[in-house]
This record gives structure tokens, C-alpha cells and sequence, in this order.
């Protein structure tokens, strides 16, 4: 245990202790260097590694994953973890990068070399799946674990591994920590996080051999420190070797923050550097990345483990501004900090902080589109807020030696994207927006509970409209002749879209309200609602409703520390607000249109606040007082104060037919062209000012 540290209880003074200077003082703490075993690093920001997709069936690094890090690397990351790197295949599959034949340290060298002469330091993660691994991607073979326990993730049932089995796994990880330092990798982690085989082997959940490897905890840690040690055989004791673990697993009977200082105070026993703490499984049911879980929510698990161990600790999940990041120094929380989608969405995330153009750092809002949902569902990781990401090589911004007057008819994502892309490009920028603020749906997407980090890319545009002098138009009445007396050379239309009002009967009254005026508060709404459609709108409207007069987080936090009221009566309070809602959606499914990654987030929150949910229900009429409808051949009547449609959007491209007799050449993107999500809206907006040309 740390001197000086109280197990997380209490006020602690800081000790400096490997390597990691982290006394209190008014210095910025995140660009200290700092030292991993024998690796100076020049700050303590890591960015984690992360599944991309950028390999091909044969599992070698491709030169997008070389540009993906390389464009990190320039950006000022201190340490970049590249991975996971498959051990064998087995334990990767055909989607993930391998590192288990020697014929493949030449192309990971490639990856090292991208990075080293940016001035970072990469360290490769070592992977093995277990349980985790779908038989699809192994041909068809079994996955394996230490015990035949069904995966909630896969769906499928592994086969218990043999003592010679593990034996071999172990022998595996060697081989491949060696190939990483023959490939230029400063260091190695191991993967002990998110539910794979070492997490398998350390949980009572996945293990349940009654042999060597399995029972006590002592046995159940016997896995991981022989890999350490096999590991620690194949690269030597001065060669980094860390572990990246979660702080608890947030599973039923699984290992709780208590149990892994236990287990992480072993391991470094055992010869782990450090530690990397991030928390949950891929099966645990307590939300760990999407923007509904508060900022540096899991920091107390990097916490806990570092008040009990005396190796440097990273802390994980939802750091997103330098701002916190340097708190969570400065607060003795941890010895550095991992900013990974953050990362994704501004690869100059780091330089940008250190230079005080924090104001210029494009955000991650937390969305998952672009990187969680597209990874499972077995895309390239792309992001919503940066267009760039994984297309380093391609999707370059460079100057033009000619200049162009370019008019951006409205003001939403996809035109202040590309607003802001061909000024970069050096191009005179108008934008003209009829309405009376900028953003288009940014603020309706933010005004959902959990979704106001949206809101940071809205800013974010309205700050580079300044900074690039984008000429901004707001409350344009005649938008055609404003624009054509502007004299523009290209025009690009993002007018956007608008809800539909349905061709149900009563759909057409004035008492009936849109999602969006409700979601923007711009309507009143009685105390029972029926909200009609359960898209992503509908699940997000009901979800703001029933939220409304539930005590919100100070307030809760002020009552749970004088004991005001039981944890039942407090959880009441954070979950029945003052208004009952009901959903009524024609197909099986909610939230269809939700990402993979964050629809069961949404489902549960309609659960937890109590929203009722009626699917298969085919609404005939909207009358006074109530909503008919049909289910499973009967019409039923649904009442309430007010009916809210949620039943999706409309292109808002009337201006195109105009356009088109004036000559100018013009492109239409986002949901001028075809309602779709936000992320369309972004890439087609940076695209179309990509492509300008001159003739």
C-alpha cells in the first residue's frame, strides 16, 4: 500500500512513487513526463487501446491502422496502446490483428515506427477472447474458457480448457510479447478487462473448475501470474509489462472493487508495471460509455485499486476535457489518464490542450455510432463529430491555391461541417439560415436526458465559425435572392427536415404535439401522455417526459449524504417524476433505429423510470382525451392529457427547385438529401467541401 494513502477514505497527501509526480501545486500535472518501468513517457495522456476493424481476414496491420495512430502520435499523446493483438487465433478470430507468427513483426513494425517518429510511445495489448469469441469468426470452431459457461454476449457455450490447453495459451502470450518488442513496441499490456479469458479465469462468474485453476482466489489467480511470469521470461524485468483490468465487473457474484485491489495487489506481486482501470464486462447491465453515464464516473475505481497498490495507475472511461483530466491528477486519483473516443474524435486532442485551444478540441459527445456500434456490428470504427477518423490517409484537409465564394444554405450539423471545411480549405464562407439560432437538431438531440453532450459540437462549430471568420446569416426570410446577391461560385444546400404530421385521423389537431416541441419545451404537456412511435424520437421524448420532477443529481447526492431518506425512498425519487407516459409503437421493436450499442441503455431508462410500452399497436384515430388503437385485432383505447407523434422526419429541400434555374452548381447533403442519422449528416456535409473544385 502507498504511504500517506487511506484506501480511498479521506483527505490523502501524495507520495511521489513509480516514477509518477503527482503532488498538489498549481503545475499542470498532465504534460509532467512521467516513467513506465524504463520508458519515459513526455506526458500522462494514454490513449487506450481499441478495437478499429482496420485488418482484413488475414489479421496483419494495415496502413490505415498505421495513419489511424500515427495521426494520435502527432497529435501528442504521451503513450498510444495499440490493440487488441490477437495471440493466436483462437483466441482473436478472423477480425482482430494477430501477432502469433514471426512473419507478422515486420508489418507491426510499420505501426511502431508511424508512431516513435511522432514522438509517442506505444505499448501493444496481448488479447485472448475466451468465452467472448463467436464460433463464426474461428471457423466455425468452439470458443474456449475455463468453464463451459454460456456468453450472454455470443449467445454460444464454450468448452472448458484442458490443463495443457492453458499451458499452451500461456506459452502463446510469450511468444507474442516477444514478437511485440522485436516489432519496435516499448512495452505490453495484457487484457484483463471487458469479460476476456484472464478476467474469466479471476471471476467466480466464468470459473468454476474445481483443478488447480479454479475455487480460491489464490487459484483462480494462478492463470494470470503465470502469464506474467511467461511473459516477464520472454522480454526480461526492465520491459513494461502492464494489465488492464476492471476496477469491478459490475456482474452478479462477480469480483467487486474490494476483491480486485486484492487481485491487483497479487499481480503486481507477480511482476505487473502498471495498471489500467476501466470497469464492467460486455455482458454487465450498468452502462459504462455512452454519454448518459456521467463524466469520470468510474475514476473511483482507478482510485481504489491505486490507494493499494504502489505501480502507476491509468484511469478510463468518459474523460473527455483536459480540464478533468487534469483534476483527476491534480485530485491524487490516478498517475495518468486514458482519453481514448475523445482521441478518436480530435486526434490533436492533446497539443490542442497543452497550447490552451481547448476551445478548439472537436468533442466526443459519447454517441457510440461511430465507433461502438460500427465495431459490433462488425464496421470499421468511424465517429459521428470527426469525419477524419479512419480515413487519415485520405480525407486530408489541405489549402487550395484558389479561392471560391461558397454559400451554405442552412446552419445545422451538415452545413457548418462543411462550412467549416472549406474555409480550412482557404475558401470565402457564407452560411444562411433562416431561423433564428444555428445548429439545426442539435439542440433537440441534446435536450434528452444523458444527451447533452451534443450540445459540445454545437459549440464547437459556433466556435470555428469564429475563429475561421465564416460569415454567419441567421433569420434569412428570402434565402434565394440573399444568396445569389451574395454571388457565390459552389452552394451547398443542408436545409435539413422536418417532423411528419401522419395521415392518421385527429393527427391534424392543434392539441396534438410534435416530439420536437416537446423535447425543446417549447409546448406544454399534460400530466398523461401518449407518445405515438418509438423510434429513437419516441424512446427519447418518453424518456425527457418521465423524467421531469425527479430530483436531479446534487440534490441527491445532498440527501444521501445526511441520510435523509432510505436508498428505496431516494431511488423512488431519481426515477418518478410527475408525469405518466406511454408509448405505443406499431412494430415488435423498440428503438429499432438505436445503435446496437446503447438501445438496451435506452430500454432499461424507459424501465427505470416507469414508461409503459405497448408495441404491435396499429393507432386508428387520435379523439379528445384518449388515443384508439389496434392490438391483436381489437381496438383499444389508450387515455391521457395530451398525444405527442414521434413518427419520424421529412426532407426540408423546397429551395433546391429554385436553385437549380439560377445555374449556380450546388450539392445537397444530410437530410435535404434523405432523413437519416446525424452522423450522415456530418461526413456528407465535410465531403461535399472536400470535393470543391474549381471547375
Amino acid at each position: 500500500m502507498r504511504p500517506g494513502v487511506s484506501c480511498g477514505r479521506g483527505v490523502e497527501s501524495e507520495p511521489e512513487t513509480a516514477g509518477c509526480s503527482l503532488s498538489a501545486g498549481m503545475r499542470r500535472l498532465l504534460w509532467e513526463p512521467t516513467r513506465l518501468g524504463d520508458v519515459e513517457i513526455r506526458n500522462r495522456i494514454v490513449m487506450p487501446a481499441f478495437g478499429l476493424k482496420y485488418c482484413g481476414v488475414d489479421r496483419k496491420p494495415t496502413q490505415r491502422l498505421a495513419d489511424f495512430y500515427e495521426e494520435r502520435a502527432r497529435g501528442g499523446c504521451g503513450l498510444i496502446v495499440v490493440g487488441g493483438i490477437g495471440i493466436d487465433m483462437l483466441g482473436s478470430g478472423l477480425m482482430v490483428p494477430g501477432i502469433d507468427t514471426d512473419e507478422l513483426v515486420p508489418e507491426w513494425s510499420n505501426v511502431s515506427e508511424a508512431i516513435h517518429r511522432n514522438g509517442a510511445k506505444v505499448f501493444f495489448q496481448l488479447f485472448h477472447a475466451g468465452r467472448y469469441q463467436h464460433s463464426a469468426l474461428i471457423r466455425g470452431e468452439q470458443a474456449v474458457a475455463p468453464s463451459a459457461v454460456e456468453s450472454r454476449y455470443t449467445r454460444e457455450t464454450p468448452r472448458a480448457l484442458e490443463v495443457e490447453e492453458i499451458l499452451d495459451i500461456e506459452k502463446s502470450f510469450a511468444s507474442a510479447a516477444r514478437r511485440s518488442r522485436e516489432a519496435g513496441a516499448d512495452g505490453v499490456e495484457l487484457i484483463a478487462s471487458a469479460g476476456y479469458l484472464i478476467c474469466q479465469f479471476l471471476s467466480p462468474v466464468t470459473n468454476r473448475r474445481d483443478d488447480e485453476y479454479g475455487g480460491s482466489l489464490e487459484n483462480r489467480l494462478r492463470f494470470a501470474r503465470e502469464v506474467i511470469s511467461a511473459v516477464r521470461s520472454a522480454v526480461g524485468d526492465d520491459y513494461p509489462v502492464g494489465m488492464r483490468v476492471s476496477g469491478s465487473e459490475f456482474m452478479p457474484g462477480g469480483n467487486t472493487l474490494s476483491e480486485m485491489t486484492e487481485i491487483c495487489k497479487a499481480l503486481a506481486a507477480a511482476g505487473v508495471g502498471y495498471f489500467s482501470v476501466t470497469g464492467g464486462w460486455h455482458e454487465t447491465l450498468v452502462p459504462q460509455l455512452p454519454s448518459t453515464v456521467p463524466r469520470g464516473a468510474y475514476t473511483y475505481l482507478a482510485h481504489g485499486i491505486r490507494s493499494a497498490v504502489a505501480v502507476p495507475v491509468i484511469a478510463a472511461n468518459r474523460i473527455v476535457e483536459p480540464s478533468q483530466a487534469e483534476a483527476i491528477l491534480a485530485d491524487g486519483l490516478a498517475d495518468m489518464v486514458a482519453v481514448g473516443r475523445a482521441q478518436i474524435a480530435d486526434p490533436e486532442w492533446a497539443n490542442k490542450a497543452r497550447d490552451g485551444r481547448s476551445s478548439e478540441i472537436r468533442p466526443c459527445v459519447g454517441c457510440l455510432q461511430g465507433c461502438l456500434d460500427r465495431l459490433f456490428s462488425m464496421r470499421e470504427v468511424e465517429c459521428l463529430c470527426n469525419p477524419q477518423a479512419g480515413h487519415e490517409g485520405e480525407r486530408r484537409i489541405i489549402p487550395d491555391v484558389w479561392q471560391l465564394r461558397v454559400a451554405v444554405v442552412g446552419a445545422g450539423p451538415a452545413g457548418l461541417e462543411a462550412a467549416r471545411t472549406a474555409a480550412l480549405r482557404g475558401h470565402i464562407v457564407a452560411v444562411f439560415e433562416k431561423g433564428p439560432t444555428p445548429g439545426g437538431q442539435l439542440p433537440l438531440v441534446a435536450a434528452a436526458p444523458g444527451r447533452g453532450e451534443f450540445l459540445r459540437l454545437l459549440e464547437f462549430y459556433l466556435n470555428e465559425v469564429r475563429r475561421l471568420e465564416i460569415d454567419l446569416r441567421l433569420g434569412v426570410n428570402d434565402t434565394l435572392a440573399e444568396v445569389v446577391r451574395w454571388k457565390p461560385d459552389r452552394v451547398i444546400l443542408a436545409t435539413g427536415s422536418r417532423p411528419i404530421r401522419p395521415p392518421i385521423p385527429g393527427a391534424d389537431r392543434a392539441d396534438v404535439l410534435q416530439a420536437w416541441d416537446v423535447l425543446l419545451r417549447r409546448v406544454d404537456v399534460g400530466r398523461t401522455v401518449a407518445v405515438i412511435g418509438g423510434g429513437a424520437v419516441g424512446v427519447e421524448t418518453a424518456i425527457a417526459l418521465a423524467d421531469r420532477g425527479t430530483v436531479d443529481g446534487e440534490t441527491l447526492k445532498f440527501l444521501l449524504k445526511h441520510s435523509a431518506e432510505s436508498a428505496d425512498a431516494l431511488r423512488c425519487l431519481a426515477t418518478r417524476g410527475t408525469r405518466k407516459v406511454t408509448i405505443l409503437e406499431k412494430t415488435h421493436k423498440l428503438g429499432a433505429d438505436i445503435g446496437p450499442t446503447t438501445r438496451w441503455v435506452f430500454l432499461k431508462e424507459l424501465g427505470l423510470l416507469g414508461v409503459e410500452t405497448i408495441t404491435d399497436a396499429e393507432v386508428v384515430s387520435i379523439e379528445p382525451g384518449c388515443v384508439v388503437y389496434s392490438k391483436d385485432g381489437a381496438e383499444r383505447t389508450l387515455g391521457g392529457d395530451s398525444v405527442v407523434l414521434a413518427l419520424g422526419s421529412v426532407s426540408s429541400n423546397e429551395l433546391e427547385p429554385a436553385f437549380r434555374t439560377t445555374g449556380l452548381p450546388y450539392t445537397v447533403v444530410g437530410d435535404a438529401k434523405r432523413p437519416r442519422k446525424l452522423m450522415d449528416a456530418v461526413q456528407e456535409g465535410f465531403l461535399a467541401a472536400l470535393r470543391l473544385k474549381a471547375n
